[in-house]
């Protein structure tokens, strides 16, 4: 059975708003793999960036402070922890530490996307590590500037490691993001 729960909302972060994404959980639904051939990260390492690594990542999900890529750094808010994707094509701003399972309020899951080339619908599919269900969905419409960014909230519904898979036009990228209780 599924659930249709609506989970992004505005981000207020430099004055900027977003459109409202269509999100949907599950938990009978397995997630749409992202091909290994069409991953450039199943050859890539995951690419450098000169911030530092700090604690609270998992998987391919390190969590950094410092310089981010240039790409990603247009409207950017200072200081803010981020986590790059394993084809170094995506980079999420992480306003909350820990990001949190469920539903939270005050404050929810801001994560603030950069894309290296947008200009596209973008798909999130949000599973488990290792798994293909529970599976979360989010579409965001075609990036907004500064920088190709995309706000989001997304949550997902229990605690764990969550690989989090990006799909706009022929590009894909991946990270893992932990979520607690």
């Amino acid at each position: 059975m599924r659930r249709t729960t609506a989970l992004l909302a505005c981000l207020a972060a430099a004055a900027c708003t977003a459109p409202a994404a269509t999100t949907t959980a599950g938990r009978t639904a397995p997630a749409s793999p992202v091909p290994a051939a069409a991953t450039p990260a199943a050859t890539a390492a995951t690419p450098a960036t000169s911030g530092r690594a700090i604690k609270g990542g998992c998987g391919t999900g390190t969590i950094r402070t410092g310089a981010a890529p240039s790409w990603a750094t247009e409207g950017a808010p200072p200081d803010t922890p981020y986590v790059v994707g394993t084809a170094g094509e995506v980079l999420g701003y992480l306003f909350v530490r820990p990001l949190r399972a469920g539903k939270p309020t005050s404050p929810s899951n801001k994560i603030l996307w950069y894309v290296r080339q947008a200009g596209e619908e973008m798909r999130l599919t949000i599973h488990p590590r290792g798994a293909d269900r529970p599976v979360v969905r989010a579409t965001f419409p075609a990036a907004i500037g500064p920088g190709e960014i995309y706000p989001s909230t997304v949550d997902v519904p229990g605690p764990g490691c969550w690989t989090v898979e990006f799909a706009w036009g022929s590009r894909r990228d991946s990270v893992d993001l932990r979520y607690r209780r």
